[in-house]
């Protein structure tokens, strides 16, 4: 093993992976660490891609309007609002805010699916990415590769919960959730809903959940990236790509080798050194692909 002998996990202090993470790791590997250590700053840009996804949202989104005041009263209230969205699903034609869960090489995985949708009684999976270039479908740029990553890599895991690979006690175990309570404040404020006495606990709805997923129409093989225009909300383009679940096996053997520790994170490779330009890292943190002016020269 790579760093000391221990995982990038433990390193990391991290008990799970995100689905954006292991995407991000095509992208640059070593810059995805960086951001994990020292925090990812809250810009301008992504105010607005959050304003963008908050009116998507709003359009169908079926909100639980309690606040939740301990962790596991926040897991219950994702649940619940996974479990409305997905039965909403058929009336709406789509629902939104998706969290999934999942396992690769037993490893703890989650993430937020944009947008679920049926087309042609299928369900697509569907990742909104907002960019600022205007009219433009040249600011999808070179990341349209971890874009389809990350699609890929949610299609994977709720194709496991849908075909049983993945199930509720999988997650119960792996989050610990049996027996765990709600604390009194949030439940007798999800009380006043007339949520059923069987769903006001954790097993109770993410049971539901589960078997809500499971039994929703066939997963499509095809994956939608929609790109939007960051300032108006406009859709810019829409790709449609082919699933490739060979292509992602072989990806994600060898992304984990990183998070078991097995190697050390990988800058990006030399051909792509002109992305290290836009890094809050580069000659900083990171000095992969940092030459000082001087020792250009006197190097020729």
């Amino acid at each position: 093993m790579a760093s000391g002998n221990i995982s990038a996990l433990e390193r990391l202090r991290k008990s799970s992976i995100s689905v954006r993470d292991i995407a991000a790791q095509l992208w640059c590997e070593k810059q995805m660490e960086l951001y994990i250590l020292h925090g990812t700053p809250f810009t301008q840009a992504m105010a607005m891609g959050r304003q963008v996804h908050a009116k998507e949202q709003e359009k169908v989104f079926v909100k639980l309007p309690v606040e939740p005041v301990t962790w596991f009263d926040r897991l219950y209230k994702w649940a619940y609002e996974n479990y409305n969205g997905i039965m909403n699903m058929q009336k709406k034609g789509y629902c939104r805010e998706v969290r999934i869960y999942g396992s690769i090489n037993g490893y703890k995985v989650s993430g937020q699916i944009d947008e679920l949708r049926l087309d042609n009684n299928k369900v697509v999976v569907v990742e909104d990415k907002t960019i600022s270039d205007i009219g433009s479908k040249n600011g999808v740029g070179q990341r349209v590769d971890s874009d389809k990553m990350q699609l890929s890599i949610y299609k994977k895991l709720i194709d496991d919960i849908k075909h049983g690979s993945y199930t509720y006690d999988n997650f119960a175990r792996s989050y610990e959730i049996e027996g765990k309570t709600l604390s009194a404040q949030f439940i007798q404020g999800i009380r006043t809903l007339g949520i059923k006495d069987e769903l006001l606990n954790l097993d109770g709805i993410y049971k539901k959940m589960f078997d809500a997923i499971a039994k929703m129409p066939e997963i499509s093989e095809i994956v939608r990236l929609r790109y939007l225009d960051r300032s108006t909300n406009e859709l810019i383009t829409t790709m449609d790509m082919q699933y490739d679940r060979k292509n992602l096996d072989a990806y994600l053997s060898d992304a984990i080798k990183y998070w078991s520790g097995q190697r050390d994170a990988r800058p990006v490779s030399e051909e792509n050194k002109s992305r290290c330009m836009s890094c809050k890292f580069f000659g900083k943190q990171c000095t992969v692909w940092w030459r000082i002016p001087n020792q250009q020269s006197s190097a020729t």
